[in-house]
C-alpha cells in the first residue's frame, strides 16, 4: 500500500514549530557567540600590551621610571607631557603596521578618514569619561583594529586604555570592548585602582556617585562606570554576582 505524503497543513505546522524553536534558541546562541568573541579579543589585546611592555623593559630598562615618573601629576606639566609623547612614540615602534590617529569630539581620525566613536559606560546609560583623561592627539591603532589610548599626564599618567576590537566594530562600551590597565611603580601591568575622584577615591560631582573604578549595573549615574571592569574580566567573575561568569552575563 502506497504511503501518503505529508499534507500541506502538516508541513506548515512542522515549519512553524521549527521557527518557534529557532526564535527561542538563536538569540541565546548569538549572545553566547558575541560574548566569546569579546572575551577572546580582550585576552588578545591584553597579551599584545603585556608583550610590548616586556619588550620595552628589555630595551629601555624600565617603563615606569623611564617614561612614567608619577601616577597622577594634577597639573598640565610640559616636561611630563613631552615624556608622555616619547612613551607613545616608543610604544608605537612595537606595533607592526600600526598608525597614529587622533580622537576628539567623539571623532576618530586616521589617515584622512574620520568616523564617529562614542564610548559608553558599562551599564550603557552614559558617555564614558575618557576624553578628559586620555591623550587625544596620539592614539595607536594596530592593523587588526586594536586601538590604544594613553592616559594624559594630568590625571592618568600611568594608564593605558584599549579598545579590543577597534572603534568601528563596537559595541564601544566599557567592560565589553574598552578596558583600562595601569603600569605600577614595579613595572607591572595591573587592573586600575580608584584614584583621583575626590576624597576616598569617590566621584563627588553633584550628578553622579561611585568611584573612578566602578563596574556595576547599579552605578547608572557614574560616567566612570566600567573602568574597574578589567579585574572581573580577567577572573571571569560578574561584579554584581561573583558566582556567575563575567562574559556570559554582560549587561543588556
Amino acid at each position: 500500500m502506497k504511503k501518503s505524503a505529508f499534507t500541506l497543513a502538516e508541513v506548515l505546522i512542522t515549519l512553524g514549530i521549527i521557527g518557534v524553536v529557532a526564535a527561542l534558541t538563536l538569540p541565546a546562541l548569538m549572545a553566547d557567540y558575541r560574548a566569546k568573541e569579546l572575551e577572546v579579543r580582550f585576552k588578545k589585546a591584553q597579551s599584545v600590551i603585556w608583550n610590548i611592555h616586556q619588550r620595552m623593559i628589555a630595551d629601555y630598562g624600565s617603563v615606569y621610571g623611564t617614561f612614567i615618573q608619577k601616577d597622577v601629576i594634577m597639573t598640565d606639566n610640559e616636561s611630563e607631557k613631552a615624556l608622555r609623547y616619547k612613551y607613545i612614540e616608543a610604544f608605537m615602534k612595537y606595533v607592526n603596521g600600526g598608525k597614529i590617529c587622533t580622537w576628539g569630539n567623539a571623532i576618530l581620525s586616521c589617515m584622512n578618514k574620520s568616523n564617529p566613536v562614542d564610548y559608553k559606560t558599562y551599564d550603557g546609560k552614559n558617555t564614558a569619561h575618557l576624553t578628559a583623561d586620555a591623550v587625544t592627539d596620539r592614539v595607536v591603532v594596530a592593523p587588526d583594529g586594536i586601538t590604544i589610548f594613553f592616559g594624559n599626564t594630568e590625571y592618568r599618567n600611568n594608564r593605558i586604555y584599549v579598545d579590543t576590537n577597534g572603534a568601528l566594530k563596537g559595541p564601544n562600551r566599557l567592560g565589553f570592548d574598552l578596558f583600562a590597565l595601569d603600569v605600577d611603580a614595579n613595572d607591572k601591568i595591573i587592573p586600575p585602582k580608584a584614584f583621583g575622584g575626590g576624597g576616598d577615591d569617590l566621584v563627588t560631582d553633584s550628578d553622579e556617585t561611585g568611584t573612578t573604578a566602578d563596574c556595576s549595573i547599579k552605578q547608572t549615574g557614574n560616567k566612570y562606570n566600567g573602568f574597574g571592569c578589567t579585574i572581573y574580566a580577567m577572573l571571569d567573575k560578574n561584579p554584581d554576582n561573583p558566582d556567575v561568569s563575567y562574559w556570559k552575563n554582560l549587561p543588556k
